[in-house]
C-alpha cells in the first residue's frame, strides 16, 4: 500500500511548477516489475582516461559539507558509468532513474530480463522497488481565526500548536530559519498563488519545484499543506517556525495509482537536494505493505539499512543534511493486527522520526509505534499531528490536518531555527539536542522512567530549549576552524583508509570512530598529534563490508564528520 503520513483531503489541478518538467511514459510490458539494479563499480570511459567525471556541487552544498558533513565525497559524487548505461540498453533494458549515491538505477523488467541483467557481470545486485499510500479526511474552512493581542504576529488558529512545541518564543525574537535552505519531499504544491506562499515567493525564497514523476499532474496538494506547517506565512491565520527559511520542494509521488514508482523518486529527489545546498529535508512519508501485486516490506526490514530510501537519507546524513521523517499513522491497532510500526525511511538512525500527539501534548491513537527491527528507539521526538492549521487546496486554510505528516514538517522548521542560529552542528548532534532538550506532556522535563518510549520518543520537541542550548554551545563549535581534514583517502578504499589531521591548538590525542548506517560503532583507532599540531590516522577497512560509512574524528571537544566508501 502507499503511505503518504496523513489524513487530510487533497484537492485541485497543479497549474505550473517553477521549472519546467519534461513528461517521460514510464512504460512496462506484461509482467514486468520495477527493480533497482546495483552496479559494482563506477568505471566508465571517462574514469579510466582520469577524467573528471563528477556532477556539479553547488558552492552552497561544499560549503555545508565542510561545516558538518562530509568535504571529501568525489566517489558518491560521480554518477552512474555511462558506458554500463549503454550495455543496460543494449540488452533492452530502458533505465528510468539514476542514482549516484547508491550506485543503482531502476527499471521495470521481466522476469526474463531480470534474470539476464544477473548475469551481467558489472551487475551486484537486482531487488524490487517499494512504495506508499495516501490517506484523507474531509476539508473544514476555518471560520474564526484565533487572534493574539500584544504580540508582534499574529499566529491565528496555528497559535496553539507552537505553543505546544514553545517556537512562539524563537519567532519573537525573529529566528524563523532564515539563511536556512528546508527542502520538501512530496506530493505536488498546485497553485502557487496560495496566500501562505505569498511572502516566500515574493522575496524570491521558493528556490525551485521540481518533478521527479514524469507523470501528469494527479490534484494531490498535501505539499501545499506539509510546506506550510514549517514554513507558511499568513498573519491571523498560520505562521510556519521556519518562514523565512529558502526552499525546494521535490514532487515525487504520484497518487491515484498503487504501482512501486515513489521510492526511486524519492532517493534521486534528495540526491538533486543535496548538490543544491540544502541544510534540511522534511520526508512526510513512509514505505512498508503495498497493494498485491507489489513488492511488499516486512516489519523485519525496518532496521535503517534494508531500504534504498533509508540508505539514501543515512548518505545525505553523512553530508551534512538533517533529514526530519513521519513516523506513520499505523499505530491504532494492538502489535500483528496491522502493521502497527514506524515506516521506512523512518527507521533509518541518523534520521530524526517524529511521532504525532493531539494538541494537549498525549500521543495521537493513529501514530505509529517503535521499536525499529533492530532494537532502538523510535520515535525520536513528537510534536502535535492532530487538528492541526494548514493550508488548503482552495485557497484557505483548515484545522482538521492529521497525521505525522503534519507533526514532522512542525519538527523540520525547528531545525532550521536551529541551524540558524548554529549552522556548524551536524545531523546527529541536531538530533542529540533534540532528544536532551524535550519535554513530557503537560511541560515537564522527562521521566528516565518512562521516557525515552516507543511512543513519543524522547518527549515533545522544544523549540525554546533547543535554540537556547544550540545558541549556548555555537562558539565552542566552529570545527572547520579547528579540526582540518584532509581524506579520507583513497575513497573508495579496498584495504586501508587515511585521514590528516591538522588543528589550530596544540591537541594530545586524536579519536577516529567509524559507523554503519544504522549508526553502530564498528572500528576506530587513535593517534597522537605529537607536536600537538598534526596527526596522520590509518584504518584497516578489510574485515568491513563493502558499502558506506560514518566517520567522526574528534578531540576532547571538537569533532568533524563524514562519510566514506569501502570496495572488495
Amino acid at each position: 500500500m502507499r503511505r503518504l503520513l496523513s489524513a487530510l483531503a487533497l484537492f485541485g489541478l497543479l497549474l505550473g511548477a517553477m521549472s519546467p518538467v519534461v513528461l517521460v511514459a514510464q512504460t512496462r510490458g506484461e509482467g514486468s516489475v520495477k527493480y533497482w539494479i546495483f552496479l559494482r563499480d563506477k568505471e566508465s570511459g571517462a574514469a579510466k582516461a582520469g577524467l573528471a567525471d563528477v556532477v556539479s556541487i553547488s558552492d552552497r552544498a561544499l560549503q555545508r559539507r565542510a561545516r558538518r558533513g562530509d568535504r571529501n565525497s568525489a566517489y558518491l559524487d560521480r554518477p552512474v558509468s555511462d558506458e554500463y548505461l549503454s550495455r543496460l540498453l543494449s540488452s533492452g533494458i530502458r533505465t528510468i532513474h539514476q542514482s549516484r549515491w547508491l550506485n543503482a538505477v531502476s527499471a521495470f523488467l521481466s522476469p526474463e530480463q531480470v534474470d539476464e541483467a544477473r548475469d551481467l557481470p558489472f551487475v551486484s545486485e537486482i531487488r524490487p522497488v517499494g512504495r506508499t499510500r495516501i490517506e484523507t479526511l474531509t476539508e473544514e474552512r476555518i471560520s474564526s481565526p484565533v487572534f493574539s493581542p500584544g504580540r508582534r504576529l499574529n499566529y491565528g488558529a496555528s497559535e496553539g500548536q507552537l505553543q505546544l512545541v514553545n517556537a512562539i518564543t524563537n519567532l519573537e525574537q525573529g529566528i524563523n530559519g532564515a539563511g536556512v535552505r528546508l527542502g520538501i519531499i512530496d506530493t505536488g504544491l498546485g497553485d502557487l498563488s496560495h496566500p501562505a506562499l505569498a511572502t516566500m515567493i515574493a522575496e524570491g525564497r521558493l528556490i525551485e519545484s521540481r518533478d521527479f514523476t514524469r507523470l501528469d499532474d494527479d490534484g494531490s496538494r498535501h505539499a501545499l499543506s506539509v510546506l506550510s506547517v514549517a514554513a507558511g506565512f499568513t498573519e491571523g491565520q498560520l505562521i510556519g517556525p521556519a518562514y523565512g527559511a529558502e526552499v525546494l520542494h521535490a514532487r515525487t509521488e504520484y497518487t491515484p495509482t498503487e504501482t512501486n514508482r515513489e521510492e526511486d523518486n524519492l532517493v534521486v529527489a534528495i540526491e538533486w537536494m543535496e548538490s543544491e545546498g540544502v541544510d534540511v529535508v522534511n520526508i512526510s512519508l513512509g514505505y512498508s505493505v503495498f497493494d498485491d501485486g507489489e513488492n511488499s516490506y516486512t516489519y523485519a526490514d525496518m532496521n535503517g539499512r534494508t531500504t534504498v530510501t533509508s540508505q539514501a537519507v543515512a548518505t545525505a546524513a553523512g553530508l551534512g543534511v538533517v533529514v526530519v521523517a513521519s513516523a506513520g499513522n499505523e499505530g491504532d491497532c494492538p502489535p500483528g493486527t496491522c502493521w502497527y510500526y514506524i515506516t521506512a525511511p523512518a527507521d533509518a538512525d541518523t534520521v530524526i522520526t517524529v511521532g504525532a500527539t493531539d494538541s494537549m501534548g498525549n500521543r495521537a491513537v493513529f501514530s505509529s509505534h517503535g521499536p525499529t527491527a533492530d532494537g532502538r528507539i523510535k520515535p525520536d521526538i513528537s510534536a502535535q499531528g492532530l487538528s492541526v492549521t494548514v493550508a488548503a487546496s482552495n485557497g484557505g486554510f483548515v484545522n482538521t490536518g492529521a497525521g505525522t505528516s503534519f507533526s514532522s514538517p512542525m519538527v523540520a522548521g525547528i531545525v532550521a531555527q536551529i541551524l540558524q542560529v548554529n549552522p556548524n552542528l551536524t545531523p546527529l548532534e541536531v538530533r542529540n539536542l533534540i532528544r536532551r532538550t524535550a519535554r513530557q506532556p503537560g511541560g515537564d522535563a522527562p521521566d528516565p522512567v518512562t521516557f525515552p518510549n516507543n511512543d513519543l520518543g524522547w518527549g515533545i520537541i522544544d523549540a525554546g530549549a533547543a535554540v537556547s542550548e544550540a545558541t549556548s554551545i555555537a562558539p565552542d563549535l566552529d570545527l572547520p576552524s579547528q579540526i582540518e581534514v584532509r581524506g579520507p583517502y583513497p575513497n573508495p578504499a579496498s584495504e586501508i583508509v587515511t585521514f590528516d589531521v591538522r588543528t589550530r591548538t596544540a591537541i594530545a590525542a586524536i579519536h577516529l570512530e567509524v559507523y554503519d548506517l544504522l549508526g553502530r560503532r564498528v572500528a576506530g583507532t587513535a593517534g597522537n598529534t605529537g607536536n600537538g599540531w598534526s596527526a596522520r590516522l590509518r584504518l584497516s577497512t578489510t574485515r568491513l563490508a563493502p558499502g558506506l560509512y560514518l566517520y567522526r574524528i574528534r578531540s576532547a571537544d571538537r569533532a568533524v564528520s563524514g562519510t566514506f566508501a569501502v570496495i572488495k
